[in-house]
């Protein structure tokens, strides 16, 4: 009983003309340049299977400088020698089925009596985790192939929620803590072909010096860390960049069904598991540093933190999320931008890799005029931390002019935060046009009018930021910033007139006195957002 994840196919590719399909990751790696994105059947997936690639990636090639990163990145294909000698070393650690060491289980919970494969898929309905649309119940008998259970199995590190899991041994603990990478929208920046997103996420990686930082000499992958099998795991802090990227914050064992085969491939279904509490992440400093893959904002307070005699002390990080309804272009100023000087550790933190691209360009390793996409994955759990309640993806253009302007990012610094907080300030307005109304009726607002606004937005933010990176390559001192913020502001005014416009129409069509009464807080409404735009204009004229 054997599943190569080398040679068998599993990662889902989306080609070059828009099929999907699925390769091993021998083949994933050798033609990355006739693919056009690695794909998940669901957003936590399609980050979780590229931080694996990402590490197999860091661990094959290992840059310690730009020159060998450049090499990489000119050659046609990664059809290399390092990558033929880490299959054939590393065969036996990428076998599902192995029977001493299976990929990214635990053969120590052998004598665990398994649960149903329907915990291994968060959609599916297993126990007090009720779901909206599954109604398989505990009587049904559910299977996965080989590939499904492996993209589970790698989603399920990174992202299963907290709560009470199987125990290994009887009196052993079952509560567990939420998957680190709950915490963070996990970016990805995305080339024009997957042999671009590959690189483009590749660090410099050189553990005698520190590189990525916080990564020592002792860092290594979870299919090659004995420890991370081990039944009774203890809280520890990441030993580097490749054994955050394939943390072991569960201990799984798949059981194979010896009744069942799959009918295409001849391979054993699998219809059990065993979930255990893994090792707890105990981070090596605040606010996620440790992840390269966050980018970490400053909390809105109204001021420092207050400690007595001592001086006053900043709140600690935060890492971008994202958020229902909400795009997370909200935060371009921390995703594109990053610290405002060198040594500004107190500010925002762009992901690693936007540093390395924006440093690459100046080299003219990178073209100046590319644009890629931040691809930017996360989850939403309940209160409890323990059910699955939404899943998004959401996209930011990163114009490459824009990362590494080194000279000008004060500036643009300011004007992105500006165009981003008139989206805060008009949606504020259009929150409260509708709750005042609704207040004078003494009803409870449904969170509805904000439907027709945010949503809207994130197209013209997008042109917003590509005429921007536009601006950034002619010297017209800030006029072509001038006008992409000008058109931004028009866009904003337009869309929360639009959705107030609507909002009346429906007033008016309930009665006369609430035609009135929608008719007085749209007045109001609109010579708010009119003063709101003056100001937004005036305070990027002082910022340009």
């Amino acid at each position: 009983m054997t599943f190569d994840l080398i040679s068998e196919i599993w990662l889902p590719v989306v080609t070059e003309n828009g099929t999907t399909r699925e390769v091993g990751l021998a083949e994933l790696l050798g033609s990355a340049q006739d693919f056009r994105r690695l794909v998940g059947s669901s957003p936590t997936m399609t980050a979780a299977l590229h931080r694996l690639v990402f590490a197999v990636m860091h661990h094959v090639f290992r840059p310690t400088s730009d020159e060998e990163w450049a090499q990489l990145w000119q050659r046609p294909d990664l059809r290399t020698d390092a990558v033929t000698k880490f299959f054939h070393e590393e065969r036996d650690s990428f076998d599902l089925f192995h029977p001493d060491r299976p990929f990214m289980q635990s053969k120590s919970l052998a004598e665990v009596e398994p649960a149903g494969i329907a915990r291994l898929v968060p959609f599916r309905a297993s126990g007090n985790n009720v779901t909206l649309f599954d109604h398989t119940t505990a009587a049904d008998r559910l299977t996965l192939t080989p590939a499904e259970a492996a993209r589970w199995l790698v989603t399920l590190q990174c992202y299963d929620p907290g709560g009470m899991k199987s125990g290994a041994y009887r009196n052993a603990p079952r509560s567990s803590k939420r998957a680190p990478i709950n915490d963070f929208g996990c970016v990805v920046v995305e080339g024009g072909t997957l042999k671009e997103t590959l690189l483009l996420n590749l660090l410099r990686y050189d553990p005698a010096r520190d590189e990525p930082s916080m990564t020592g000499v002792d860092d290594r992958p979870n299919w090659q860390d004995p420890g991370s099998t081990a039944a009774t795991p203890n809280a520890r802090t990441p030993r580097g960049w490749l054994d955050l990227l394939t943390w072991p914050s569960r201990r799984v064992l798949l059981r194979a069904s010896t009744e069942q085969s799959d009918a295409e491939s001849g391979h054993p279904l699998v219809d059990g598991v065993v979930i255990t509490p893994g090792t707890e992440l105990r981070p090596v400093a605040e606010d996620h540093e440790h992840d390269w893959m966050a980018a970490l904002r400053i909390p809105i307070t109204k001021g420092p933190r207050k400690t007595g005699k001592k001086k006053p002390i900043m709140p600690p990080r935060v890492p971008v999320r994202l958020e229902e309804q909400r795009g997370v272009w909200r935060h371009a100023e921390e995703l594109l931008l990053g610290a405002q000087q060198h040594n500004d550790q107190s500010r925002r933190r762009r992901p690693a890799a936007l540093d390395q691209i924006a440093e690459r360009a100046e080299h003219n390793l990178i073209p100046a005029d590319a644009v890629f996409t931040l691809r930017v994955y996360g989850q939403q759990l309940d209160d409890k931390q323990a059910i699955v309640h939404n899943w998004q993806e959401e996209s930011v253009p990163a114009p490459v002019a824009l990362l590494r302007e080194k000279s000008a990012r004060l500036r643009l610094s300011r004007v992105v935060g500006l165009s981003c907080r008139l989206a805060d300030d008009v949606g504020f307005l259009v929150r409260q046009l509708d709750r005042g109304y609704r207040a004078d009726f003494n009803a409870s607002p449904p969170p509805t009018l904000e439907v027709s606004y945010w949503p809207h937005l994130t197209a013209p933010f997008h042109t917003f930021v590509r005429d921007l990176g536009k601006a950034m390559e002619m010297e017209n001192n800030g006029a072509g910033e001038k006008a992409a913020v000008d058109k931004w502001g028009r866009a904003v005014r337009g869309i929360a007139a639009d959705a107030a416009d609507r909002w009346v129409f429906g007033a008016a069509r309930s009665s006369a006195r609430a035609l009135s009464m929608a008719g007085k807080h749209d007045i109001v409404f609109r010579a708010e957002l009119s003063r709101v735009l003056k100001l937004f204009s005036d305070e990027v004229d002082r910022s340009l």
